[in-house]
Protein backbone atom coordinates (compact mmCIF):
# COMPACT_ATOMS: atom_id res chain seq x y z
CA UNK A 1 0.00 0.00 0.00
CA UNK A 2 1.16 3.71 -0.11
CA UNK A 3 0.25 5.82 2.22
CA UNK A 4 0.22 9.45 1.13
CA UNK A 5 0.37 11.89 3.82
CA UNK A 6 -2.73 14.46 3.51
CA UNK A 7 -1.49 16.96 6.01
CA UNK A 8 0.80 16.97 8.59
CA UNK A 9 1.78 19.79 11.73
CA UNK A 10 4.28 19.20 14.20
CA UNK A 11 1.78 21.56 16.59
CA UNK A 12 -1.05 19.12 16.07
CA UNK A 13 -1.06 15.78 18.35
CA UNK A 14 0.51 12.90 16.44
CA UNK A 15 -3.13 10.74 16.16
CA UNK A 16 -4.22 13.72 14.68
CA UNK A 17 -2.01 12.36 11.54
CA UNK A 18 -4.24 11.70 8.55
CA UNK A 19 -3.54 8.87 5.84
CA UNK A 20 -5.01 8.24 2.69
CA UNK A 21 -4.61 4.23 1.56
CA UNK A 22 -4.79 4.94 -2.07
CA UNK A 23 -3.62 1.43 -3.80
CA UNK A 24 -1.92 -2.13 -2.61
CA UNK A 25 0.77 -0.72 -4.15
CA UNK A 26 3.95 -1.12 -1.30
CA UNK A 27 6.29 0.51 -3.38
CA UNK A 28 6.84 3.24 -0.93
CA UNK A 29 6.86 0.98 2.20
CA UNK A 30 9.81 -1.09 0.21
CA UNK A 31 11.81 2.00 0.18
CA UNK A 32 11.09 2.63 3.88
CA UNK A 33 12.18 -0.66 4.81
CA UNK A 34 15.23 -0.92 2.58
CA UNK A 35 16.36 2.58 4.31
CA UNK A 36 16.52 0.75 7.73
CA UNK A 37 17.75 -2.10 6.56
CA UNK A 38 20.50 -0.61 4.83
CA UNK A 39 20.98 1.89 7.68
CA UNK A 40 24.92 1.81 9.06
CA UNK A 41 26.57 3.62 12.17
CA UNK A 42 26.34 6.88 10.19
CA UNK A 43 23.95 9.47 10.97
CA UNK A 44 19.98 8.57 9.69
CA UNK A 45 20.03 12.34 8.35
CA UNK A 46 23.06 11.45 5.92
CA UNK A 47 22.16 7.99 5.53
CA UNK A 48 18.98 9.25 3.82
CA UNK A 49 20.38 11.40 1.81
CA UNK A 50 22.47 8.85 0.43
CA UNK A 51 19.67 7.00 -0.24
CA UNK A 52 18.28 9.80 -2.11
CA UNK A 53 21.05 10.10 -4.35
CA UNK A 54 21.09 5.91 -4.93
CA UNK A 55 17.54 6.23 -5.48
CA UNK A 56 17.32 9.21 -8.36
CA UNK A 57 13.62 8.16 -9.65
CA UNK A 58 12.01 9.22 -6.47
CA UNK A 59 10.15 12.25 -7.03
CA UNK A 60 9.82 15.50 -4.12
CA UNK A 61 6.35 14.40 -2.82
CA UNK A 62 7.97 10.79 -2.26
CA UNK A 63 11.00 12.16 -0.85
CA UNK A 64 8.72 14.23 1.77
CA UNK A 65 6.41 11.32 2.56
CA UNK A 66 9.24 8.89 3.18
CA UNK A 67 11.40 11.24 5.03
CA UNK A 68 8.33 12.07 7.23
CA UNK A 69 7.09 8.77 7.73
CA UNK A 70 10.83 7.55 8.56
CA UNK A 71 12.00 10.15 10.87
CA UNK A 72 8.41 9.30 12.68
CA UNK A 73 9.20 5.36 13.05
CA UNK A 74 12.69 6.30 14.29
CA UNK A 75 11.46 8.75 16.63
CA UNK A 76 9.17 6.27 18.48
CA UNK A 77 11.33 3.10 17.54
CA UNK A 78 11.54 2.13 20.78
CA UNK A 79 7.52 2.32 21.67
CA UNK A 80 6.61 1.05 18.57
CA UNK A 81 9.15 -2.14 18.91
CA UNK A 82 7.33 -2.74 22.26
CA UNK A 83 4.37 -3.63 20.13
CA UNK A 84 5.98 -5.51 16.56
CA UNK A 85 8.91 -4.94 14.87
CA UNK A 86 7.13 -5.53 11.37
CA UNK A 87 7.65 -2.02 9.76
CA UNK A 88 4.08 -2.39 7.75
CA UNK A 89 2.36 -2.73 11.43
CA UNK A 90 4.56 0.06 13.30
CA UNK A 91 3.37 2.45 10.22
CA UNK A 92 -0.41 1.39 10.66
CA UNK A 93 0.50 2.33 14.85
CA UNK A 94 1.79 5.47 13.56
CA UNK A 95 -1.81 6.96 13.55
CA UNK A 96 -2.17 5.97 17.52
CA UNK A 97 0.91 6.97 18.66
CA UNK A 98 -0.15 9.44 21.49
CA UNK A 99 -2.31 6.74 22.77
CA UNK A 100 0.39 4.01 23.33
CA UNK A 101 2.45 7.40 24.79
CA UNK A 102 -0.27 7.86 27.44
CA UNK A 103 -0.58 4.30 28.56
CA UNK A 104 0.26 4.14 32.39
CA UNK A 105 1.24 0.18 31.81
CA UNK A 106 4.45 0.71 30.37
CA UNK A 107 7.85 2.15 31.33
CA UNK A 108 8.00 6.21 30.97
CA UNK A 109 11.35 5.07 28.89
CA UNK A 110 9.57 3.37 26.53
CA UNK A 111 6.31 5.57 26.57
CA UNK A 112 8.91 8.41 25.54
CA UNK A 113 10.82 6.28 23.26
CA UNK A 114 14.07 6.22 25.05
CA UNK A 115 16.85 4.04 26.30
CA UNK A 116 16.98 2.61 29.97
CA UNK A 117 20.28 3.86 29.99
CA UNK A 118 19.90 7.40 28.81
CA UNK A 119 16.43 8.08 30.24
CA UNK A 120 18.47 7.53 33.73
CA UNK A 121 21.62 9.72 33.09
CA UNK A 122 18.81 12.54 32.53
CA UNK A 123 16.32 11.47 35.32
CA UNK A 124 19.47 11.19 37.76
CA UNK A 125 19.82 14.81 37.00
CA UNK A 126 16.54 16.41 37.00
CA UNK A 127 13.69 13.90 37.91
CA UNK A 128 11.79 10.92 35.91
CA UNK A 129 9.09 13.53 35.39
CA UNK A 130 11.33 16.32 33.74
CA UNK A 131 13.10 13.71 31.94
CA UNK A 132 9.97 12.06 30.36
CA UNK A 133 8.93 15.76 29.32
CA UNK A 134 12.52 16.55 27.78
CA UNK A 135 12.44 13.54 25.44
CA UNK A 136 8.93 13.93 24.59
CA UNK A 137 9.41 17.01 23.56
CA UNK A 138 12.08 15.84 21.97
CA UNK A 139 10.01 13.28 19.68
CA UNK A 140 8.02 16.09 17.81
CA UNK A 141 9.22 17.60 14.40
CA UNK A 142 11.37 20.87 15.24
CA UNK A 143 10.52 23.99 13.82
CA UNK A 144 12.02 25.49 10.35
CA UNK A 145 14.07 28.35 11.60
CA UNK A 146 15.64 30.80 9.72
CA UNK A 147 18.40 33.54 10.78
CA UNK A 148 18.67 36.74 8.00
CA UNK A 149 21.39 38.52 7.10
CA UNK A 150 22.15 41.50 8.49
CA UNK A 151 24.47 42.58 6.31
CA UNK A 152 22.17 42.77 3.26
CA UNK A 153 18.72 42.63 4.67
CA UNK A 154 16.03 42.96 7.31
CA UNK A 155 13.26 40.44 8.24
CA UNK A 156 10.72 42.44 6.97
CA UNK A 157 12.63 43.29 3.93
CA UNK A 158 13.03 39.08 3.28
CA UNK A 159 9.72 38.37 4.04
CA UNK A 160 8.43 41.05 1.50
CA UNK A 161 10.41 39.51 -1.02
CA UNK A 162 9.47 36.02 0.04
CA UNK A 163 5.57 35.93 0.86
CA UNK A 164 6.40 32.92 3.50
CA UNK A 165 3.98 32.26 5.91
CA UNK A 166 6.00 33.26 8.97
CA UNK A 167 6.76 34.73 12.64
CA UNK A 168 9.37 36.10 14.39
CA UNK A 169 11.29 34.38 17.09
CA UNK A 170 10.41 35.13 20.30
CA UNK A 171 14.34 36.25 21.14
CA UNK A 172 16.85 36.52 18.63
CA UNK A 173 15.87 39.99 16.16
CA UNK A 174 17.02 38.42 13.56
CA UNK A 175 15.15 34.64 13.66
CA UNK A 176 12.32 33.96 11.43
CA UNK A 177 10.32 30.72 12.51
CA UNK A 178 8.34 29.27 8.97
CA UNK A 179 5.37 27.83 8.41
CA UNK A 180 5.01 24.26 7.02
CA UNK A 181 2.18 25.79 4.84
CA UNK A 182 5.11 27.85 2.47
CA UNK A 183 6.00 23.79 0.74
CA UNK A 184 9.02 25.30 -0.48
CA UNK A 185 12.72 24.33 -0.74
CA UNK A 186 14.72 27.49 0.67
CA UNK A 187 18.07 26.29 -0.62
CA UNK A 188 17.24 26.62 -4.32
CA UNK A 189 15.54 30.32 -3.68
CA UNK A 190 17.33 33.25 -4.89
CA UNK A 191 17.55 34.84 -1.66
CA UNK A 192 19.34 31.58 -0.47
CA UNK A 193 21.83 31.98 -3.14
CA UNK A 194 22.16 35.41 -2.22
CA UNK A 195 22.98 35.35 1.47
CA UNK A 196 19.91 36.73 2.11
CA UNK A 197 19.56 34.37 5.24
CA UNK A 198 20.63 30.99 6.65
CA UNK A 199 18.88 28.11 8.11
CA UNK A 200 19.24 27.97 11.92
CA UNK A 201 17.38 27.26 14.94
CA UNK A 202 16.56 29.75 17.28
CA UNK A 203 18.77 28.49 20.24
CA UNK A 204 21.85 28.40 17.94
CA UNK A 205 21.21 32.01 16.94
CA UNK A 206 20.64 33.03 20.66
CA UNK A 207 24.50 31.70 21.56
CA UNK A 208 25.88 33.16 18.38
CA UNK A 209 24.68 36.28 19.39
CA UNK A 210 26.24 36.26 23.17
CA UNK A 211 29.51 36.83 21.34
CA UNK A 212 29.15 40.58 21.63
CA UNK A 213 31.67 41.76 19.47
CA UNK A 214 32.33 44.96 18.01
CA UNK A 215 34.09 46.88 15.13
CA UNK A 216 37.79 46.48 15.10
CA UNK A 217 38.14 43.97 17.94
CA UNK A 218 39.63 40.58 17.04
CA UNK A 219 37.87 37.52 17.89
CA UNK A 220 38.07 33.86 17.32
CA UNK A 221 35.56 30.91 16.52
CA UNK A 222 37.99 27.67 17.66
CA UNK A 223 35.30 25.13 16.98
CA UNK A 224 34.15 27.31 13.80
CA UNK A 225 32.50 23.52 11.95
CA UNK A 226 31.58 26.05 8.66
CA UNK A 227 31.13 28.56 10.30
CA UNK A 228 27.66 28.58 11.23
CA UNK A 229 27.92 30.86 14.61
CA UNK A 230 30.38 33.16 13.02
CA UNK A 231 28.05 33.90 10.24
CA UNK A 232 25.11 34.96 12.73
CA UNK A 233 28.12 37.44 15.00
CA UNK A 234 30.17 38.70 12.39
CA UNK A 235 27.55 41.38 11.09
CA UNK A 236 28.29 43.27 14.30
CA UNK A 237 31.95 43.92 13.76
CA UNK A 238 30.84 45.58 9.90
CA UNK A 239 33.71 43.82 8.66
CA UNK A 240 36.55 45.95 10.60
CA UNK A 241 38.88 43.83 12.99
CA UNK A 242 39.50 40.63 12.73
CA UNK A 243 37.98 37.05 13.02
CA UNK A 244 39.84 33.92 13.04
CA UNK A 245 38.59 30.78 12.54
CA UNK A 246 39.85 27.05 13.76
CA UNK A 247 38.20 23.48 12.85
CA UNK A 248 40.14 20.28 13.02
CA UNK A 249 37.62 19.14 10.04
CA UNK A 250 39.21 20.79 6.23
CA UNK A 251 36.65 20.06 4.97
CA UNK A 252 34.01 22.25 7.19
CA UNK A 253 36.57 25.23 6.88
CA UNK A 254 36.07 24.97 3.10
CA UNK A 255 31.98 25.23 3.12
CA UNK A 256 32.87 28.13 5.80
CA UNK A 257 34.65 30.21 3.46
CA UNK A 258 32.16 29.35 0.60
CA UNK A 259 29.23 30.63 3.43
CA UNK A 260 31.34 33.75 4.39
CA UNK A 261 31.55 34.68 0.50
CA UNK A 262 27.97 34.35 -0.41
CA UNK A 263 27.17 36.33 3.72
CA UNK A 264 29.39 39.48 2.38
CA UNK A 265 31.55 38.42 5.53
CA UNK A 266 35.46 39.44 4.47
CA UNK A 267 37.28 40.04 7.68
CA UNK A 268 38.00 36.52 8.55
CA UNK A 269 41.12 34.16 8.00
CA UNK A 270 42.26 31.03 9.46
CA UNK A 271 43.77 30.77 12.55
CA UNK A 272 47.37 31.99 13.16
CA UNK A 273 48.23 31.54 16.60
CA UNK A 274 49.47 35.02 16.33
CA UNK A 275 47.07 37.04 18.73
CA UNK A 276 45.03 37.65 21.47
CA UNK A 277 41.14 37.82 21.47
CA UNK A 278 38.34 40.26 22.92
CA UNK A 279 36.27 37.19 21.80
CA UNK A 280 36.52 33.53 22.05
CA UNK A 281 33.80 31.32 20.79
CA UNK A 282 33.73 27.68 22.25
CA UNK A 283 31.27 25.48 20.22
CA UNK A 284 32.85 22.28 21.88
CA UNK A 285 31.53 18.45 20.51
CA UNK A 286 29.00 17.40 22.84
CA UNK A 287 26.58 14.51 23.16
CA UNK A 288 23.99 16.50 21.07
CA UNK A 289 21.06 15.69 22.94
CA UNK A 290 19.43 18.54 22.85
CA UNK A 291 18.85 18.42 19.29
CA UNK A 292 17.12 14.96 19.56
CA UNK A 293 14.48 16.34 17.15
CA UNK A 294 16.79 16.50 14.20
CA UNK A 295 19.10 13.92 14.42
CA UNK A 296 16.65 11.16 16.83
CA UNK A 297 19.20 8.22 16.23
CA UNK A 298 21.56 9.83 18.81
CA UNK A 299 19.69 8.52 21.62
CA UNK A 300 20.10 5.07 20.07
CA UNK A 301 23.78 4.71 20.55
CA UNK A 302 24.02 6.65 24.05
CA UNK A 303 24.60 4.70 27.17
CA UNK A 304 26.58 5.05 30.56
CA UNK A 305 29.65 4.39 29.06
CA UNK A 306 29.35 6.27 25.87
CA UNK A 307 27.15 9.82 25.93
CA UNK A 308 28.43 10.32 21.98
CA UNK A 309 27.72 6.94 20.99
CA UNK A 310 30.46 5.86 18.23
CA UNK A 311 33.10 8.22 18.60
CA UNK A 312 33.37 8.80 22.26
CA UNK A 313 32.78 7.53 25.82
CA UNK A 314 31.69 9.51 28.61
CA UNK A 315 34.70 10.53 30.05
CA UNK A 316 36.55 10.73 26.92
CA UNK A 317 33.70 13.42 25.91
CA UNK A 318 34.53 15.74 29.03
CA UNK A 319 38.03 15.09 28.62
CA UNK A 320 37.74 16.37 25.00
CA UNK A 321 35.88 19.42 26.35
CA UNK A 322 38.37 20.32 28.47
CA UNK A 323 41.06 19.88 26.34
CA UNK A 324 39.51 22.22 24.02
CA UNK A 325 39.10 25.36 26.60
CA UNK A 326 42.81 24.46 27.57
CA UNK A 327 44.16 25.06 24.40
CA UNK A 328 42.23 28.36 23.70
CA UNK A 329 42.34 29.95 27.07
CA UNK A 330 46.02 31.26 26.24
CA UNK A 331 44.91 33.35 23.18
CA UNK A 332 42.49 35.28 25.67
CA UNK A 333 43.08 39.06 26.48
CA UNK A 334 42.92 39.70 29.96
CA UNK A 335 39.72 41.55 29.46
CA UNK A 336 38.24 39.54 27.04
CA UNK A 337 35.49 37.03 26.74
CA UNK A 338 35.24 33.53 26.42
CA UNK A 339 31.49 31.21 25.10
CA UNK A 340 31.62 27.93 26.18
CA UNK A 341 28.53 26.29 24.22
CA UNK A 342 26.98 22.91 23.63
CA UNK A 343 23.97 21.61 22.08
CA UNK A 344 22.97 19.32 25.38
CA UNK A 345 21.63 19.36 28.40
CA UNK A 346 23.95 16.78 30.47
CA UNK A 347 25.01 18.85 33.09
CA UNK A 348 28.45 16.59 33.35
CA UNK A 349 28.98 18.55 30.04
CA UNK A 350 27.84 22.09 31.43
CA UNK A 351 27.47 23.32 34.61
CA UNK A 352 30.06 20.39 35.77
CA UNK A 353 32.62 21.78 33.16
CA UNK A 354 32.36 25.60 34.01
CA UNK A 355 32.66 24.69 37.65
CA UNK A 356 35.91 22.89 36.78
CA UNK A 357 37.34 25.90 34.13
CA UNK A 358 36.83 28.63 36.94
CA UNK A 359 38.91 27.03 39.32
CA UNK A 360 41.65 26.06 37.06
CA UNK A 361 41.92 29.11 35.27
CA UNK A 362 40.58 32.05 37.32
CA UNK A 363 37.32 32.61 35.56
CA UNK A 364 34.39 34.08 36.95
CA UNK A 365 30.35 33.47 35.05
CA UNK A 366 29.76 36.78 33.39
CA UNK A 367 26.14 35.18 32.14
CA UNK A 368 24.41 31.90 30.98
CA UNK A 369 21.68 30.96 28.84
CA UNK A 370 19.90 27.60 28.55
CA UNK A 371 17.24 26.43 26.77
CA UNK A 372 15.59 23.17 27.37
CA UNK A 373 13.28 20.54 25.16
CA UNK A 374 10.07 22.42 24.54
CA UNK A 375 7.28 21.18 22.27
CA UNK A 376 7.45 23.60 18.91
CA UNK A 377 10.51 25.86 20.39
CA UNK A 378 14.14 26.20 20.14
CA UNK A 379 16.55 23.37 20.62
CA UNK A 380 18.14 23.12 23.93
CA UNK A 381 21.49 24.80 23.89
CA UNK A 382 24.00 25.72 26.97
CA UNK A 383 26.12 28.45 27.07
CA UNK A 384 28.59 30.48 29.08
CA UNK A 385 30.00 33.92 29.03
CA UNK A 386 33.49 33.47 31.25
CA UNK A 387 36.28 36.26 31.71
CA UNK A 388 39.30 36.23 34.21
CA UNK A 389 38.71 37.28 37.77
CA UNK A 390 38.98 40.87 38.46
Amino acid sequence: MIIKILWISHSVPKSCYLYNIVSNDYRMISHIKALFQSQTNTSFDNHLRQYYRDNKTLGPNERSIISQLSFDLLRNKLLLENFTNDIDRQLDLLSNVQEYQERKDLPLNVRCSVPQELFDIIANQYGDQKAFEYFMASNEKAPLTIRVNPIKTTREELMKQMKLYHKKTLVSPFGLILSQKNNINLKDTEQFRDGLFEIQDEASQICALRVKCQPKQKVLDYCCGSGGKTLAFAHQMQNQGLIEIYDTREDALIKAKQRFKRAGIQNYQHFSRKYKFDWILLDVPCSGLGTLRRNPDIKYKVNKRSLIGIQYSQQELTNKQQQIFRDAIPYLNRDGYIVYTTCSFVRQENEDQVKQFCRLYGLQVVDCFQSFPEIGQMDSFFSVTLQYQQ
